[in-house]
């Protein structure tokens, strides 16, 4: 292959963003390697249904693959849905940004409109859609350092001056750049000052305030707002209907696992199967088992729970065993 064709395919390449909402058991980290498979075995591939949509990284990751001409991304809980939904229509507003304390978490997380999809996905912990994101002594720091980067809140940069004998100058606090960049501005100066005192016990906390992990969050949201051209619904996968050319079609499947789906509405396997087995299309399923040929597997870190660093191999199945 020539430099000239070896450049197009590395800018390509690097065009394709990461993108998922934040979902635990979430493919983020292996979509690519998903997706390279699927279309490698399927080259033929133009309409892909993402069943089981979830956080959306499978959905995401195809939508940007030239080859692709449209990805239907369904996913039954109405809250993520509409969150997509909100996303997709109006972008990343300034009400995405706004705190979410304890109470108001417990209040919101059941609704079905997209401040419950925000509040569920954004502000649970690990992503579990169930329990808030902070203890209740984190939840004061990580509040007040929020308003500080956010809200460019001067009382509370005082405040967190005080507290951890800082002196973060008014200039970061009341930049115009965008609030990825004023967090950023504003950590660099607070581990610098730090550092210099070799206070490492005091780094190490306010490092954990670094992560800002729901404004992190957001940021991914805000970059799906280039994903228009992505089919929504919000439907069981068995009602999804699909009309594609069976040559040029590929479902792909993520259900919830077995044992691993406390978060998430149980499903009856064996109907799943039946559906499977009785369709015309390519289908392919991710699990760790499935009673289906498997034909790829990936050794990744387990996200099932927060702070699990265990390996576990992903495994991807297939119905069509003369056509794997």
């Amino acid at each position: 292959m020539n430099s000239v064709l070896l450049d197009f395919f590395s800018d390509k390449k690097n065009k394709i963003e990461k993108l998922s909402i934040p979902y635990m058991g979430s493919k983020r980290a292996i979509a690519s390697r998903i997706v390279d498979f699927i279309l490698d075995k399927n080259p033929n591939c133009k309409y892909v249904y993402d069943l089981f949509g979830g956080g959306g990284s499978i959905s995401f990751e195809f939508i940007q693959r030239n080859e692709i001409e449209k990805v239907y991304y369904n996913e039954l809980n109405s809250g993520v849905f509409n969150l997509l939904k909100k996303i997709k229509n109006d972008g990343v507003t300034d009400d995405f940004y706004e705190w979410i304390d304890r109470e108001n978490f417990h209040k919101l997380k059941n609704n079905n409109d997209w401040k419950g999809g925000l509040v569920k996905t954004c502000w649970s912990f690990g992503n579990n859609q169930k329990d808030y994101l902070f203890s209740e002594d984190n939840e004061k720091k990580k509040k007040l350092l929020h308003r500080v980067i956010v809200n460019k809140c001067l009382l509370s940069r005082d405040k967190f001056n005080k507290d951890y004998n800082l002196f973060i100058p008014d200039s970061l606090v009341l930049s115009e750049g965008t609030k990825n960049n004023r967090r950023l501005s504003i950590m660099r100066y607070i581990r610098n000052s730090v550092k210099e005192r070799l206070d490492l016990q005091q780094l190490e906390r306010l490092e954990q305030l670094e992560r800002l992990e729901r404004l992190e969050q957001l940021e991914r949201l805000e970059r799906l707002e280039q994903l228009q051209q992505l089919g929504i619904s919000n439907l069981s996968y068995d009602q999804v209907k699909i009309e594609t050319s069976i040559e040029e079609t590929v479902i792909y499947l993520d259900p919830p696992y077995k044992d691993k789906n406390k978060y998430q509405l149980k499903i009856n396997y064996d109907h799943l199967l039946e559906y499977i087995n009785s369709s015309n299309y390519k289908v392919y399923v991710s699990s760790y088992e499935f009673d289906l040929p498997c034909v790829f597997e990936i050794s990744k870190r387990c996200s099932f729970a927060p702070g699990c660093n265990n390996k576990v191999i992903e495994k991807l199945f297939c119905n069509k065993k003369g056509e794997l």
